[in-house]
């Protein structure tokens, strides 16, 4: 509740503000209501955190009735303010703003005085300003102002290959696993099942042994699945699959959706270990159907560890499952954990007095790895003996005596600050089945509320980075994934943090399920949810509630986990209408061509979300009226045929998704004013078939410095100025781009020698680490001069360059790691100006190299290649750190370079459908074998050759 007390007094401030920059009034006396409730609101802030810890601690539900109410106005203040200051943002942005689509008539608005119009919406605000003060005056106290001090927490980097008291555990399981008999009977058991409540340390237990070096090699495929859900609902569900065995490493962790039958054929002949992490349940038809099956594919030996809550789940699996019960671990070794978290394993200088207070608060843990990890983060803020005991005499320990870990969460959340407790209490709008959560797409949603907010050296998007790493120091969220830069890309919530999350929030953040026989999930009052995620299950399932009972949501997230959903698109323009609170909206896989235009309605909406919806063709230009939205969310809506014209007004658009929008044709015009985009996936070049008075063009992503990460460039070298307009674009100074896909018009009358130049033309910063090309028009391709210069660029993809007849000499490139080279159907021949190396060089006492970092090289669909050759390369070092070669559909191409073969690391070769080449390297009988035998691991058409005598045959092939 702090935070929201914080948020209105910034949106107090700013609308003084704005009265003074543009010269704006509020009508006379509502300036002085303005000034009482900033008073009014400073003064509360120390009520509101006591009645907060008084329902917290001490469950006083006389507090909570005042907090509830007093949440209700400071909502609804939250509204009325936020309608004042988009009235004044409408106001700065249309002044001289002219619709592309309407050529003859402009809409000038100045900002210095408003229209009729505006005159009635600042009555109509003033008004609310005055009944919303009237009915706070109960609520607020007169004590002075107490700004809340911010703590700075940073991640402690713990050890975690040492775990204090599992060691017996661990090694029993080993045993297990490795068929070392440990019961009576002599038997070993195919599935073993830890058991255990949560926060016992199940997973962790599991990862320890699934990365055990004998593990490893004993078992030479291995698979990790986080379950989460029923099992027997994740079944039901499909996704895009591709083929197990060519997706899979020998250590690769999926979800259960990709698994099913398909992934029987990657256990075919192979000594296997799978791993259920966290299965709800399942019933013996399930098991009968989907997992038996794995022991008559895989070798003898072959093993299912499985965690769960529940003793019920290994009854129902097999015959000869083992049952490990997980217990906490003891005081001992709890005091070993908290001290070698704390401080690394190294002795510490504690007096008896703090050892005796640690040992207390230990002992509250009840034997939870989890949380006594928890609390050491807390500690290391709380340094003096006084501070550490007061955490032991929270009344937290005696109040939550009944919820075993709440104590312990509790008093880390109330050290939270304020802004940083509700980005963590939103993660229980979403459901414990979710494993696996974007740190981008968190961001996003926390900016739309509101809990984010920029600092003079930081961005919006950088404060959410420090938070999520703030809670991942606290132990609130954990098994970040990691990005290529080391920052965290994802994250996952344990589930008892999840419950404890959904405790603190109660009604306020909700996730139901929704099927033809009702809601799955608990909401005892519709009309006090704020923030809703709703997943349909079946297609006949109906919304639960009258969109009435829902008009003080401020986020409603809608997804349909089968096709198509056609129940929300007929009550569009009633949600769209009636939910004018909202800030967050994702509506996605709906069955319409087209959006509500009453979606212009939602005025305070920073988050709109409406990919994967593959029917839809239009979008109304009143989403040109949404002029706080921050995110919008096209990616997948492969029907879209245009963006509205009325794009350019959204100038607090900070990440367009367009990805997936193929019919996209050009940009609307205007797009240069949207400064503040920091991510665009497509820039579509004006493809000729609109005017150019409608559209933007490639020069106007000049002022987009902002943009980073990916952006592709389409519709290139489709008219004469292309090469000036590239240049204005100014690619280089978008230092944060980290790919870039160039993109030429497929469909061309003539070959346009100019390509070349748009290349140079578009020189990108020298963050670039992956460069795309695609419809190349040349006949002749080179490199570009400012390539050469780019240190980062480690990957490149050239594709459908259909007359090119030669590659480029991408050997002189330094830092390239991976190289993919597809569809090119004039190449015949492949020779030594690939490597970059001239026939007419001098002599030096140091090799030349060509492709000297080099390690993945992919030929794909060269219909016309039939020549490899790399003479030259036996007087040079080519390639030599090259570990995998993929050659798919160049059925003309009738041999390798020997000299690659038998000069380079290779470690996985894949021939996919080469007929020609296939006879050359046929399995021991072809004459080029003798070359190719030695390379650990061999594909021919999908079949899977291992060199069992070579060192790197545990590496598994993953190209094709």
């Amino acid at each position: 509740m702090a935070h929201l007390v914080s948020e209105l007094l910034e949106l107090l401030s700013s609308i003084r503000f704005y009265e003074v920059k543009q010269e704006v009034r509020l009508v006379v006396g509502v300036k002085e209501e303005v000034k009482n409730l900033t008073r009014k609101l400073q003064s509360v802030k120390l009520e509101v955190a006591d009645a907060e810890r008084r329902w917290r601690h001490a469950q006083d539900k006389s507090a909570k009735e005042w907090l509830d109410e007093f949440e209700e106005i400071c909502y609804g203040l939250d509204d009325v303010l936020d309608e004042w200051v988009t009235a004044i943002l409408k106001s700065e942005t249309e002044s001289g703003y002219e619709n592309p689509s309407k050529s003859k008539r402009k809409l000038k608005i100045h900002s210095s005085r408003f229209t009729c119009g505006q005159v009635s919406l600042r009555d109509g605000i003033a008004s609310k300003i005055k009944k919303l003060n009237e009915k706070a005056n109960g609520f607020f106290g007169g004590g002075k102002p107490d700004f809340e001090k911010s703590i700075q927490y940073s991640a402690t980097a713990v050890d975690e290959t040492s775990v204090c008291g599992r060691e017996k555990e661990k090694d029993r399981i080993m045993k297990l696993l490795l068929g070392e008999s440990t019961d009576q009977g002599g038997r070993s058991s195919d599935v073993i099942s830890i058991v255990g409540i949560a926060g016992v340390g199940k997973t962790y237990l599991a990862e320890l042994v699934y990365e055990e070096k004998s593990i490893k090699e004993e078992f030479n495929f291995k698979i990790w699945v986080s379950v989460s859900q029923s099992f027997a609902k994740i079944i039901a569900e499909k996704s895009d699959f591709q083929s197990v065995p060519n997706r899979f490493s020998s250590s690769y962790r999926v979800g259960l959706n990709d698994l099913l039958e398909e992934t029987a054929l990657a256990v075919f002949g192979k000594k296997f270990l799978l791993v259920l992490d966290d299965v709800q349940e399942i019933d013996s038809f399930m098991w009968d159907k989907y997992l038996k099956c794995y022991f008559e594919f895989g070798l003898p030996g072959s093993k299912v560890l499985i965690t769960t809550r529940s003793d019920m789940v290994p009854v129902s699996m097999s015959n000869h499952t083992s049952l490990f019960p997980l217990h906490g671990i003891t005081e001992d070794d709890c005091r070993s954990l908290f001290s070698h978290c704390a401080w690394f394993g190294n002795s510490s200088t504690e007096s008896e007095g703090m050892v005796s207070i640690h040992n207390k608060i230990i002992s509250g843990c009840k034997g939870l790895p989890f949380l006594v990890k928890a609390l050491v983060s807390l500690l290391q803020v709380k340094i003096s003996t006084e501070e550490r005991q007061h955490v032991l005499d929270s009344k937290a320990w005696d109040q939550y005596k009944d919820k075993p870990g709440y104590p312990p969460l509790l008093l880390c959340y109330d050290d939270l600050p304020s802004k940083m407790k509700r980005c963590f209490t939103y993660c229980a709008v979403f459901s414990k089945d979710c494993k696996k959560l974007e740190q981008e797409y968190w961001i996003n949603l926390w900016m739309a509320q509101g809990y984010l907010r920029a600092t003079q050296i930081k961005e919006e998007e950088l404060v959410g980075k420090d938070y999520f790493e703030n809670l991942i120091a606290r132990s609130f969220f954990q098994n970040a994934i990691k990005d290529g830069n080391s920052s965290t890309a994802a994250f996952k919530v344990h589930d008892l943090v999840h419950e404890f999350a959904q405790f603190l929030t109660e009604n306020d953040c909700v996730n139901v399920e929704v099927s033809s026989h009702g809601v799955i999930g608990m909401v005892s009052s519709w009309d006090k949810v704020r923030h809703l995620k709703i997943e349909f299950s079946e297609r006949n399932a109906s919304f639960p509630v009258s969109f009435a009972s829902l008009k003080n949501l401020r986020s409603l997230l809608v997804d349909y986990c089968k096709s198509d959903y056609p129940i929300v698109t007929g009550n569009q323009d009633d949600l769209l209408s009636r939910l004018t609170c909202l800030r967050a909206l994702k509506l996605s896989h709906i069955s319409s061509e087209e959006i509500s235009d009453k979606i212009g309605k939602l005025i305070h909406l920073r988050y709109l979300d409406l990919s994967d919806n593959q029917h839809l063709k239009y979008l109304p230009e009143e989403i040109g009226e949404l002029y706080n939205l921050q995110t919008l969310n096209l990616s997948g809506c492969c029907e879209l045929q245009r963006l509205p014209y009325g794009l350019c007004r959204l100038i607090n658009l900070r990440h367009l998704n367009n990805y997936h929008t193929d019919k996209l044709t050009f940009m609307p015009r205007g797009i240069e004013r949207l400064t503040s985009l920091k991510s665009l996936y497509k820039f579509v070049v004006n493809c000729s078939y609109h005017s150019r008075e409608l559209s933007s063009t490639l020069g106007d992503l000049q002022n987009l410095n902002y943009l980073r990460k990916y952006l592709e460039i389409c519709g290139l070298g489709n008219s004469t100025d292309m090469i000036s307009e590239a240049r204005k674009a100014q690619l280089k100074k978008k230092k944060q781009l980290v790919t870039l896909k160039l993109s030429f018009v497929e469909c061309r009358a003539l070959i346009h020698d100019q390509d070349e130049e748009i290349i140079q033309a578009l020189e990108p910063p020298p963050s670039l680490e992956h460069l795309e090309i695609e419809h190349y028009g040349g006949i002749k391709m080179k490199i570009p001069n400012w390539m050469m210069q780019l240190a980062k660029l480690s990957k490149i993809c050239i594709s459908k360059c259909r007359n090119c007849n030669n590659l480029p000499p991408l050997g002189k490139l330094p830092f390239l790691e991976y190289l993919e080279i597809s569809d090119m159907r004039s190449l015949h021949k492949v020779g030594d100006e690939f490597l970059g190396i001239e026939t007419n060089h001098k002599e030096s006492e140091d090799k030349k190299k060509a492709f000297p970092k080099l390690k993945e090289l992919r030929f794909s669909h060269m219909y016309a290649w039939d020549e490899w050759d790399a003479g030259i390369a036996l007087e040079e070092e080519v390639m030599p750190c090259l570990l995998r070669l993929y050659i798919g559909f160049c059925n003309k191409l009738e041999a390798l370079p020997t000299q690659l073969l038998q000069m380079t690391p290779l470690e996985e070769l894949a021939v996919d459908d080469c007929r020609s080449l296939r006879g050359q390297n046929h399995w021991k009988v072809g004459v080029d074998w003798h070359y190719i035998s030695r390379i650990p691991i061999i594909y021919f058409d999908g079949k899977r050759y291992v060199n069992y005598k070579c060192p790197a045959c545990d590496l598994a092939f993953n190209f094709l």
